[in-house]
């Protein structure tokens, strides 16, 4: 159970706490490393918070989400050092660990719910912003914001998932419920401008589990008229998009086909200017699965699997752009080849058990608990699925967001879940 906040009457904690996740949010997409001001701010109030408070009391749940974030960054450290490689990969999974002072402290003293769905709204606002700047007045083919194209349409949907899940919560908010429903409304219409204006296929893979998530969620006998009404809209929004030409997203669609059909029939990867970016991640990705069966247990140090490529390609096995390649394109292969099978375990943990923790409450009666669980199950089957395309743990941006918004939903959802007061603004 969460501490009450009257313990902390004086306290300029709490304050640091919302303003943290505010600033987390909104500044995500509108300048240069936006994520890390809300970050930053929560890390320090965190440690800080850690050092002076006794700590809440966790379930099993949360403890198991811990042990899981540790357990993948002990690994990654005992491969590290086993196989003597670069101890750079460290500076990404450190963040899992940077995330639990967070998860202690919002558990403590969770942000005020309107200022999380306010802020969600306005970085998703944001980004529209940005991608129109970069499009129509620097001229670039696709957006990328401050983050990177792939980044930037993916965290771009993400926020979309929330805003629809806000539109659940905006029902118990009284008179301004329909003000909340406008505003949600707008971040979905963003976050679809946002996906489109990157140019992203990876994002687009996400849309089927999400829409299993909402069907779960929705679909009970009373309804399923409704859940299947929804759905169906979800589909005609999606055939909407991809139909229209000028949002980019069918070209982007033909071109893949393409590029698959290409390599396929004759192994082709390019060079330069002209490489196929889906032939060179299908060639990458044949070249995983000759080197993973070799060491499955514990994977390869980083100098011996360039050294192993580099006689791949001298016995034309594989395409000479797989030495250009800078990972394999694929989270989980990524972490199979370098971590081995025990590596894989850990990453899947961390992300299932969550998911599962989350999906435990998507028929909450409750509905501020049943919309964070939302939220929750659909970041994490969204990154399940991003990196599919693409190593999305291994920027700063992308595993920041990942565990920095998993954790704050979580305290949200179970100071929800554990029957906190009522935080409507008319309250």
């Amino acid at each position: 159970m969460a501490i009450t906040e009257s313990r902390f009457q004086g306290s300029a904690l709490p304050i640091l706490a919302s303003s943290g996740v505010f600033l987390y949010f909104s500044l995500m997409f509108a300048i240069p490393s936006g994520y890390s001001y809300g970050a930053m701010t929560l890390l320090l109030s965190g440690v800080y918070f850690m050092a002076r408070h006794p700590l809440p009391t966790l379930t099993r749940e949360e403890k198991t989400i811990i042990f899981s974030l540790l357990a993948v960054f002990l690994w990654s450290v005992l491969m590290v050092l086993l196989h003597d490689n670069s101890p750079k990969p460290l500076d990404q999974t450190s963040r899992l660990i940077m995330a639990i002072p967070i998860l202690l402290m919002l558990r403590a003293m969770p942000p005020r719910l309107p200022l999380l769905w306010a802020s969600v709204v306005i970085g998703i606002v944001l980004s529209n912003g940005i991608a129109v700047w970069q499009l129509h007045w620097l001229g670039d083919n696709r957006a990328a914001g401050f983050l990177n194209i792939i980044h930037f349409g993916n965290i771009g949907l993400v926020f979309g998932l929330f805003c629809i899940a806000g539109m659940l919560w905006a029902g118990t908010q009284g008179r301004y419920a329909k003000h909340w429903r406008v505003a949600f409304a707008v971040g979905v219409l963003a976050s679809i401008y946002t996906v489109m204006a990157s140019g992203s296929r990876g994002s687009w893979l996400a849309i089927p589990p999400v829409a299993l998530v909402f069907l779960y969620a929705f679909m009970h006998r009373r309804n399923i008229k409704h859940a299947l009404m929804g759905l169906a809209g979800v589909v005609v929004v999606v055939g909407v998009v991809f139909s229209v030409p000028e949002t980019g997203v069918q070209e982007r669609y033909d071109l893949a086909v393409t590029e698959v059909d290409k390599y396929m029939t004759t192994k082709y990867v390019g060079k330069d200017a002209a490489v196929s970016s889906v032939g060179a991640r299908l060639e990458i990705w044949r070249t995983a699965f000759i080197l993973i069966p070799q060491r499955p247990l514990l994977g390869w140090s980083h100098q011996e699997a360039r050294a192993e490529i580099e006689r791949l390609v001298a016995e034309k096995k594989v395409d000479p752009y797989m030495l250009e390649m800078a990972n394999t394109h694929n989270n989980y292969l990524e972490v199979l080849l370098f971590q081995g099978a025990i590596g894989l375990v850990l990453l899947l943990a961390m992300y299932l058990l969550p998911f599962w923790y989350f999906c435990k409450r998507l028929r909450s009666p409750d509905i501020a608990v049943k919309a964070l669980a939302l939220c929750g199950s659909t970041l994490l089957a969204s990154y399940f699925m991003f990196g599919m395309s693409q190593v999305i743990l291994g920027r700063n941006n992308g595993i920041i967001f990942f565990v920095l918004t998993m954790v704050i939903v979580w305290a949200c959802m179970r100071n929800a879940e554990a029957g906190a007061p009522s935080q409507r603004l008319d309250a």
